[in-house]
């Protein structure tokens, strides 16, 4: 090997070591200034009747609501998981694989949507359930993605009705 290729191979290695550092430090930014976002709501001791689900897919991550591309970094909301979707008469409960499971009661649910992005996640033709919510006074969207993208219009429009009967 030669003194060149040696050079190369620490200067090639160095820049991948300073660009994964300049994210790291851009993420652990994004989570100071999202402290003040409180934690979403814990999940009930008690459960209530299901309506729909389980349903095994995929929790994307959660961004605010007017800015698809604004992941929420803290709490846990932006972690990648498999699991599954339940909706109950109470809230949705979103249990996820080797991260803290999600609850989302009815009462800070707006509803739910099919849609084809959030943060880093574009599929084409309906592929996500967006779950729309309020956390702290800042509207949010969850994203989940069904392994039968069939599941996505039935549960959006399951939770919708339940929403709305609770808002009215």
């Amino acid at each position: 090997m030669t003194a060149d290729r040696v050079a190369l191979t620490v200067a090639v290695v160095a820049f991948g070591a300073g660009m994964s550092l300049l994210m790291l430090r851009g993420w652990r930014s994004r989570q100071r200034r999202q402290a003040d976002l409180p934690p979403p709501p814990s999940v009930p001791a008690a459960a209530a009747d299901v309506v729909a689900g389980p349903v095994a897919g995929l929790f994307v991550g959660t961004t605010f609501r007017e800015d698809w591309l604004d992941r929420v970094a803290v709490h846990g909301l932006s972690s990648r998981a498999p699991g599954w979707l339940t909706v109950r008469t109470d809230g949705v409960l979103l249990e996820r694989e080797r991260v803290a499971d999600l609850w989302f009661p009815h009462a800070v649910l707006h509803g739910a949507r099919v849609g084809d992005a959030l943060a880093g996640k574009v599929v084409g033709g309906g592929g996500l359930l967006l779950l729309d919510w309020e956390l702290g006074g800042r509207d949010v969207s969850s994203a989940f993605r069904a392994e039968d993208a069939a599941e996505h219009q039935r549960l959006a429009a399951v939770v919708s009705r339940l929403t709305v009967r609770e808002a009215s």
